[in-house]
């Protein structure tokens, strides 16, 4: 059936499980507890059984989403998959339990209800009891997300105002888990052992003798290690150094939820906290060290994080070609740059874990710059010689798009459709004004109006969309045409791993060190994108990129040392879509 005709039946009473429809499953859990993932598995069971004893459906693959939140549809790969699915026209209806588990609220599940709807695709909300090709069904969801909205809503301020007022009492709120204190009906207590490590921390680093890899290392000698047995990381110890409790001051309210819906925060400033300067004087956070070696420790982090930014090192990854692109895979952490024997000139890469801590920390492989360079120099001699091949394989893409752009009679007609129908309500009340039409009889002509009308306006909204699809895809291919063809003319090869190389992910096959996989994404849009700390494609190629080449084999061309391993390198190139 098409979509008019599910439409239609629905208006005229008949049941959905009576349709010959094509149904697949949206089914997802919040956490990866066993708990919710036995959940799961009784979903999935539940939902095929389901959907296969329907006589008049065709059971179409479900939707699964393990151990994900639902907050955010980016983290939600299966989610996205069916969208894309749906307009792929791979099944009518989607089946899922509830509202909730769909999307995180009102504003999410209508524009995905609608972008399904222009796709001919419905939703069935089992618990509700709802399905979106009943045109009621979106005024129900309406009402009841905006009753969800405001109860949140509501629940916030409510929250808000609890803080606040414990705040002024003088308890402690937030993390039991602050090293050096446990926490008692709302005071904290100190915990000799820890008290002692929090102490070393602040009469370590306020001596200006230690960064924080420096200060790890040394706690380590000292037998202080994380509560997984490792080094302690930066951002711990800076946590420790930076927070006033452990000179007795209370800070709280230090941020404030500006969004119910999306939790997006912001930071309070330091003035405008509750008790931020204050010392606290009623025994609710006990000090463990000394305002003033507090104070040192915190003057020498300030001095360091202002030399820091204003020399901008994260993004002052522009001094190498591939600074901030190669990422380890196992901690999602940088690729750093080691220059070697200075003499030999003969520099690496290797994560910032391993070259901090070694072995103990990550095994992840170390790669000379040479290598790096040499597979980079086979890719830029195949992708500029195949530019054409590329682009052709991109526009495989769009093959359903009318090239000719034949739609200007198709939206003139749609108008004049939709003009006839207009004209034709005019006269059905006007006929029921001169008492020659009855209002039940109306009614009737009104539903079937409403029912082409929303045919009509859904055709020139899909017709506006391959338009603007045309025109995108026109523009990037001008663009990345333009972008290559600098590079023939002229370009270098380290221009062209600073200009299209977009990330390197680095893995290991059999967790042999030696052994090491290249994932590539190249942007041949040379398009510039600000560098944040962690990888983009840490768990694998986006929706837009296409593998151009897979499973290349290549060698290490760097001499080392007899007693050393030569790495081997298998790689996979992506390239971005139009």
């Amino acid at each position: 059936m098409n979509y008019d005709d599910i439409v239609s039946a629905i208006a005229r009473g008949e049941k959905i499980y009576n349709l010959p429809l094509r149904v697949t499953y949206y089914c997802r859990v919040s956490t990866d507890s066993d708990v919710q993932l036995n959940s799961l598995d009784n979903q999935l069971d539940y939902y095929e059984d389901y959907i296969k004893s329907k006589p008049d459906w065709t059971f179409v693959s479900g939707y699964v989403e393990e151990g994900v939140t639902g907050v955010r549809v980016d983290k939600r790969p299966s989610f996205k998959r069916m969208i894309r699915d749906a307009k792929l026209n791979r099944f009518d209806l989607i089946i899922t339990k509830e509202a909730s588990r769909f999307a995180r609220d009102l504003e999410d599940s209508i524009h995905y209800i609608r972008e399904l709807k222009k796709n001919n695709v419905g939703v069935f909300f089992e618990n509700q009891n709802l399905n979106t090709f009943d045109s009621n069904t979106e005024v129900f969801l309406n009402m009841m997300f905006n009753i969800a909205q405001e109860e949140s809503k509501k629940l916030s301020a409510r929250v808000k105002f609890g803080h606040r007022q414990a705040i002024a009492k003088g308890h402690v709120l937030g993390s039991s888990n602050i090293t050096g204190y446990k926490k008692d009906k709302c005071k904290l207590i100190i915990v000799p052992e820890e008290a002692k490590f929090i102490r070393t921390v602040f009469e370590l680093y306020a001596t200006g003798e230690y960064g924080f890899h420096k200060l790890a290392k040394k706690l380590a000698t000292l037998g202080y290690y994380n509560k997984k047995g490792r080094f302690y990381d930066k951002d711990t110890l800076k946590r420790m150094i930076s927070n006033p409790k452990y000179k007795g001051f209370y800070r709280g309210h230090t941020y404030e939820i500006m969004d119910y819906r999306t939790k997006r925060r912001r930071t309070i400033p330091k003035d405008e906290q509750v008790l931020g300067s204050e010392k606290c004087t009623d025994g609710s956070i006990p000090a463990i060290v000394s305002e003033e070696i507090w104070d040192k420790a915190n003057e020498i982090l300030s001095t360091r994080t202002a030399s820091y930014q204003n020399n901008n090192y994260w993004s002052g990854g522009l001094k190498y070609p591939f600074s901030s692109k190669i990422y380890c895979k196992e901690h999602n952490t940088n690729f750093q740059r080691s220059h070697g024997n200075r003499r030999k000139n003969r520099p690496t890469w290797s994560c910032g874990m391993y070259l901090n801590y070694r072995l103990e920390a990550c095994a992840s492989p170390v790669i000379a710059e040479k290598d790096l360079l040499n597979i980079m120099n086979i890719i830029m001699n195949n992708i500029i010689p195949q530019k054409n091949t590329i682009i052709e394989s991109m526009l495989e893409l769009y093959k359903n798009i009318d090239i000719n752009n034949k739609y200007d009679e198709e939206l003139k007609s749609i108008e004049r459709s939709i003009k006839r129908i207009e004209d034709k309500k005019t006269l059905a009340l006007d006929l029921v004004l001169d008492g020659e039409l009855k209002k039940e009889e109306l009614k009737v002509q009104f539903a079937n109006y409403e029912i082409d009308l929303k045919r009509l306006v859904r055709d020139k909204e899909n017709i506006l969309k391959e338009v603007d699809k045309i025109k995108e895809s026109n523009i990037n291919i001008d663009k990345m045409s333009r972008s290559i063809q600098e590079e023939i003319e002229g370009g270098s090869l380290e221009e062209f791993v600073r200009k299209f190389v977009d990330e390197i992910i680095v893995s290991k096959i059999d967790d042999d060190r030696y052994n090491i996989i290249l994932d590539i994404y190249l942007n041949l849009f040379a398009e510039e994108r600000p560098r944040i700390k962690g990888a983009r494609h840490i768990d694998g190629p986006t929706e837009d990129e296409i593998l151009y080449l897979e499973n290349q084999q290549c060698d290490s061309i760097e001499i080392v040392r007899p007693d050393r391993n030569m790495n081997k390198f298998t790689y996979n190139v992506y390239v971005e879509t139009l």
